[in-house]
């Protein structure tokens, strides 16, 4: 299966082709703003050194949050526009399933942290037994709380997680999607209001 990876949710923006799970091509950049005027140049130099057309695409996967507002929607406005210029389905992966599929193998709980550049930071909480928690947001205090009344939680996310190719995980997670069921569709998953500055009303 060949897979396009687009992910401008962070603090990079990272393009990358995979075949049956092996990488082709890989671009990232660091970044914390600007994806907008570098994903979609990224793709088309990642297409053309990985020797792929649009048309040979089975799927095209996209991070779809939590993460920089203007990021999240820039990626999945540009999965969005190649899928349907290429009649491709597009896969939505949230970053707290990246993550959770980076555990380490006997962890009894996991806790998921990700980067919001504020003082709460998006967490969602993965016990041994059960359901999943509903995501949410959490200042660092309130982490160490919650990691108190919780012992034996694996924290992983953007600062706990060591370096690993995020884009290869969400490739691996959208290559045995389930294309009908609503968690993989491409929308944004936001756990904030955006941050909106109006202009001040004159006279």
């Amino acid at each position: 299966m060949l897979i396009l990876v687009l992910d401008s949710s962070g603090s990079s923006c990272g393009v990358g082709v995979y075949r049956d799970g092996r990488a082709l091509l890989r671009l990232e950049e660091s970044m914390q703003r600007g994806q907008d005027a570098r994903l979609m140049p990224m793709v088309m130099e990642a297409m053309a050194k990985a020797g792929c057309d649009f048309p040979d695409l089975d799927r095209i996967a996209v991070t779809r949050g939590p993460g920089s507002f203007t990021g999240v929607r820039v990626g999945i406005a540009a999965a969005r526009g190649i899928g349907r210029a290429a009649h491709k389905p597009v896969i939505g992966i949230d970053r707290f399933s990246i993550y959770k599929a980076l555990r380490d193998e006997g962890a009894a709980n996991l806790l998921v942290v990700i980067e919001s550049k504020r003082a709460e930071l998006f967490c969602k909480f993965y016990p041994a037994s059960g359901e999943a928690h509903e995501a949410c947001m959490m200042t660092d205090d309130e982490i160490k709380t919650f990691l108190k009344q919780h012992p034996g939680t694996e924290v992983r996310g953007d600062i706990a997680t060591p370096k690993a190719d995020t884009l290869a995980v969400c490739a691996a997670l959208a290559a045995s999607a389930e294309l009908e069921k609503p968690e993989f569709l491409p929308r944004p998953l936001y756990l904030r209001a955006p941050d909106v500055t109006f202009a001040k009303a004159c006279g």
